[in-house]
């Protein structure tokens, strides 16, 4: 499997961010629809508000890793389970570097919160559908739209990145990691 990384990112006004791309209830409807809604405990419903949790921050930082795969790579994956699976152990090798970053942010930040792509610290399986607490809860983050933001339109409108998924099949020209860092500094 070949393919490039690339890192966009950029800084934008919190309050500015959030009245524009946050929409709780038609992402929580989203959520409803897909089969982790409720047994992962990065996904809704959740014990808070999601309209509070990204406020009192003053800035955001926007971050997008795009993983460009090359023809040769889109052409080898013949069904839509190989594309599947390519995607998924790329996403996975590209986040393995991605997630150390974010949270090193954090750190350098006070007070900041970092939203992620997805929870994948529990190879095992998540414990919420057990009923236990999370194994993580220091390092568990949620992914935006988990929380009710519009990935696809603020990556179009802020880093110029249109977001792809494959509607055939195939594997995508590129497959895009959202990210964001909230601060309470500039």
């Amino acid at each position: 499997m070949k393919y490039s990384v690339n890192s966009k990112q950029v800084t934008v006004d919190a309050d500015g961010f959030i009245s524009r791309y946050r929409d709780v209830e038609r992402f929580e409807a989203l959520c409803r629809q897909c089969p982790s809604y409720g047994r992962v405990w990065s996904c809704p419903p959740y014990d808070f508000d999601a309209r509070t949790v990204s406020d009192g921050f003053k800035t955001v930082t926007l971050m997008a890793t795009t993983i460009e795969f090359d023809e040769q790579t889109r052409a080898s994956c013949k069904t839509a389970e190989q594309s599947s699976a390519m995607g998924r152990e790329a996403m996975q090798e590209v986040w393995k570097d991605v997630l150390p970053r974010l949270y090193k942010m954090e750190r350098e930040h006070p007070g900041s919160r970092c939203f992620t792509f997805r929870c994948s610290l529990c190879p095992e399986g998540c414990t919420r559908p057990e009923g236990k607490p999370c194994r993580h809860p220091d390092r568990m983050r949620h992914s935006l739209e988990s929380i009710g933001f519009d990935i696809v339109a603020m990556s179009r409108d802020l880093l110029g990145i249109d977001l792809e998924w494959s509607s055939d099949g195939s594997l995508p020209r590129h497959l895009t990691l959202v990210t964001a860092l909230f601060k309470k500094t500039n």
